[in-house]
């Protein structure tokens, strides 16, 4: 099986590291050229603490160096989906190609249908996490076991997508083929609705946020109860005090972990708002469901992406 991944980011990075010693092949496609000259020359550097890997896999930056592939991971932020389908389907994508999208929020999905026919799409989720520590180097944070949901768009099991879930479970990315994907992606939307976008405006790690800060916790703690309000108005049966358990219990598993919408907003790049806060919010507003503290996370991050080129000059 030859997998290509198609945003070779931290968790891009973690998934084809992860596969490359159990497929024939795994090509990392990446636009950032310091991550496929680092994992070119060097390999694929991944780390957990004390322990070192080394993966030896073939990284491009050039979309017809991809090549044609049995799966196609889609793993880049929102904000760049559509432009990584349409480099994807230069060679990578084939009427026998399987796209998997682990993307973070809601509406991913959406834009792959446009180019990808239905019965060659799957879509999912990873509560595992990554950092970059540096171009062609990942940390991987998760110290408990959490895993990895799959199901088909169209609803059919095929022998590719078992057999995909098979090598994941054999380098411990933890996969099933979930029927309940949509409330297990929805119980992640409940994580990154506050913690990504949270610790993006104050710059803190996901332990200080949620258990060393009372009061960022009481603010997190209103944006879970409103994302779980509004997924049961969709049908799903989340609690509220459910809802608060179960990202607890992600926080305490990736103790000290930096969502990647802090370096976006450090870096002054776009953020993932569009699918995680202002999504759940039209999603509120479709079911008359009100999401206040949702809504004004989502505005204050559209307020720093605004203001990137705007500083104030100290004076003492």
């Amino acid at each position: 099986m030859k997998v290509a991944i198609i945003g070779a980011g931290a968790m891009g990075s973690l998934f084809g590291g992860s596969l490359a010693g159990v497929v024939d092949e795994v090509c990392l496609y990446s636009t950032n050229k310091a991550y496929v000259e680092a994992v070119n020359k060097n390999g694929l550097i991944m780390t957990q603490g004390d322990n070192k890997w080394v993966v030896k896999a073939r990284a491009t930056s050039n979309p017809a160096e991809i090549g044609e592939a049995d799966v196609a991971i889609i793993y880049v932020k929102y904000t760049g989906t559509r432009q990584a389908v349409q480099d994807a389907m230069v060679s990578c994508v084939t009427p026998n190609t399987m796209v998997v999208t682990l993307q973070n929020g809601i509406g991913n999905v959406d834009i792959i249908k446009e180019y990808i026919p239905e019965d060659q799409i799957v879509y999912g989720l990873s509560t595992l996490t990554s950092d970059v520590k540096a171009p062609g180097h990942i940390e991987m944070t998760t110290l408990s076991k959490v895993g990895t949901s799959m199901w088909p768009l169209n609803g059919v099991v095929t022998p590719k997508l078992e057999k995909l879930m098979d090598l994941m479970n054999q380098v411990n990315l933890n996969a099933d083929i979930a029927p309940d994907v949509n409330e297990r992606i929805w119980r992640k939307l409940m994580v990154n609705a506050c913690e990504n976008t949270l610790c993006a405006i104050l710059k803190v790690n996901v332990t200080d946020l949620m258990i060393n800060t009372p009061e960022s916790y009481e603010i997190a703690r209103q944006i879970i109860f409103e994302v779980s309000d509004v997924a049961r108005a969709k049908g799903m049966n989340i609690s509220r005090e459910e809802a608060l358990k179960h990202v607890m219990k992600v926080t305490y598993a990736v103790p000290g972990h930096v969502p990647s919408m802090v370096f976006d907003i450090l870096n002054k790049k776009k953020t993932e708002i569009g699918c995680i806060n202002e999504a759940i919010a039209n999603e509120g507003k479709k079911l008359g469901v009100p999401t206040p503290a949702v809504e004004t996370i989502a505005r204050l991050i559209r307020a720093l992406e605004a203001n990137y080129d705007r500083t104030i000059k100290h004076h003492r």
